[in-house]
């Protein structure tokens, strides 16, 4: 059958003859090569393929380049197995749970990009399920895109570690990564999908947890290695052996400083084979001061399915010197260090960090810090916050807009209860990645209450810690400080922030006793709204009962 392969994506300009090219060319030998009209194309000596496009081949002879690929078994077991019986040696022999999964968080989509489509299972699944829509596939093995044939509209066979995705000059309205740990140059081809993705539209993604129970065999074994056979004629077979390691938040940091803001929407579970090894990641969790909580829910999690959207616009500035300072109260320096100080958001204004140590509360931290702050504004926030890409561009325009004569009455928060200037009814407000899940409020101008997960004030503030309320609720005891004594509301404002704390979502003995500091020092207010709850009297109460 004489076939023809059309440039549809505009990646070549003229079609080439396939006459007397067999699909097996395929699978033999592909480079990449750079076209003297065009980007990056892929060869099989001796024709130029600008496109892979499944309706100009024949079913038949793709199925038969598969067949063709089949061996012998080349592992034959006898007996049970010895030693190796964890979730890892199962999860490797078992059908994949994980796409069940992914396939339940994509939503109906028009047009669909899957980057990492193997043989098609996904794409005949999301079909089934929602109807026809076009899904353009890619993947750099060949051999899988054979047998992708029959469900994937257009097949791609792409080395991402060389090629760039953003030249397919296409969009689509649901972008897949299958499998982000295997993706090469990450951060390269999580900035170039955003050129690929119509407004409104949605990127999922499933991706190893590389900290969870099961990886806890290997690293007391003195063994990382995966357990995939590494094969030397097959395009990114190394990288599949030797997938980059991961956990949660590592994978947050990559796509928010990508300007995609994550969620976790499901995951597969990872249960170890004895118990013992949760009660030992206990034990060492307790001796290095990893409290229980996120922590405990990221050991029992293997593959994470991730929604994320572009929230915030695109910022550029010539201006790159801070607004700001940053003062960070410290007890744990290595949640400094990966979080605070390798913040690309504060990098990227060149912001001055103090870290200040041993402090008694946060008033004790920031009198303490004034001395070596120089800006006009002062960033105080928590050692276990990350602040990505594009964070400091933005607060610098956000307080360049305010007026002089409001600085020193202006206190800023990112995530909190304000005030509906509507309904005239308290709400939450502004934007967090707290740990696994994100919240998206708009701004108010009115705040109630402000998390004490970051805030901003004037060097020069008006406002003042209260140095009686302890490590919580300070930051609301400031709002209500700013209402009752300034006459003056605070503001949130959402910026991309993550909260990377290891704590859970149960409060400390000590937020029962600052709840009632707080309720002593403004009894006319009444009920106070924070994000934690409606404090008041039978608050407390319940909070003493569960500690009990």
């Amino acid at each position: 059958m004489h076939a023809m392969l059309s440039s549809k994506c505009g990646l070549c300009e003229s079609a080439i003859s396939a006459k007397e090219q067999t699909p097996k060319k395929i699978v033999q030998k592909w480079s990449f090569v750079q076209h003297r009209k065009g980007p990056w194309l892929l060869r099989s000596d001796p024709t130029l393929y600008p496109l892979i496009e499944t309706n100009h081949f024949q079913h038949d002879a793709l199925m038969n380049t598969a067949n063709e690929m089949s061996l012998a078994p080349a592992l034959i077991v006898v007996g049970e197995a010895v030693g190796a019986r964890n979730a890892d040696h199962m999860a490797r022999h078992a059908p994949d749970p994980v796409r069940a999964r992914l396939l339940n968080a994509l939503p109906a989509a028009q047009r669909v990009l899957e980057l990492g489509c193997g043989s098609g299972e996904l794409a005949q699944m999301h079909k089934a399920r929602h109807g026809a829509c076009h899904w353009t596939g890619v993947d750099a093995r060949p051999e899988r895109l054979a047998l992708a044939s029959e469900h994937i509209d257009t097949l791609l066979c792409l080395d991402l570690s060389q090629a760039r995705i953003h030249l397919l000059r296409s969009r689509f309205d649901l972008i897949v990564i299958n499998g982000l740990e295997h993706l090469p140059k990450p951060d390269v081809v999580l900035a170039d999908l955003q050129d690929l993705l119509e407004e409104g539209g949605t990127l999922v993604l499933r991706a190893e947890n590389h900290a969870r129970l099961s990886m806890i065999n290997r690293i007391i074994e003195a063994d990382l290695s995966s357990g995939t056979a590494a094969d030397p004629d097959s395009i990114g077979s190394l990288d599949r052996a030797h997938p980059r390691l991961q956990s949660h938040a590592s994978i947050y940091k990559l796509l928010m400083d990508a300007q995609w803001m994550p969620t976790l929407v499901d995951n597969e579970p990872d249960t170890p084979q004895d118990e013992r090894v949760a009660q030992a990641a206990h034990y060492i969790a307790d001796a290095i001061g990893v409290q229980a909580g996120c922590a405990d829910l990221v050991h029992r999690i293997r593959h994470f399915i991730i929604r994320a959207q572009r929230i915030f616009e695109p910022i550029q500035s010539s201006d790159n010197t801070a607004l700001f300072d940053v003062v960070v109260p410290t007890t744990n320096e290595q949640q400094l260090r990966v979080n605070v100080e390798q913040s690309p958001g504060l990098a990227e204004v060149n912001a001055r960090i103090v870290s200040y140590r041993g402090a008694k509360n946060p008033a004790h931290a920031l009198d303490g810090s004034m001395a070596h702050v120089l800006r006009d504004w002062v960033l105080l926030c928590h050692q276990d916050v990350y602040f990505p890409k594009g964070f400091g561009l933005r607060l610098n325009k956000l307080l360049a807009a305010i007026p002089p004569q409001e600085r020193r009455q202006t206190l800023l928060g990112f995530i909190g209860v304000g005030v509906n200037r509507e309904t005239q009814q308290p709400e939450p407000a502004g934007f967090i990645l707290d740990r696994l899940h994100r919240v998206v409020h708009a701004s108010s101008d009115a705040a109630l209450s402000i998390d004490e997960l970051a805030i901003v004030v004037a060097r020069d503030s008006i406002h003042k810690i209260d140095p009686n309320i302890g490590w919580h609720l300070w930051a609301t005891d400031l709002c209500l400080s700013a209402i009752s004594e300034h006459r003056v509301f605070p503001k949130i404002v959402s910026l991309p922030l993550f909260h990377n704390s290891h704590t859970g979502w149960s409060l400390p003995a000590a937020f029962s006793d600052s709840t009632e500091y707080l309720l002593r020092k403004f009894p006319h207010f009444g009920d106070i709204h924070t994000l934690c709850g409606v404090l008041n009297a039978d608050f407390v109460t319940r909070q003493r009962s569960l500690k009990a």
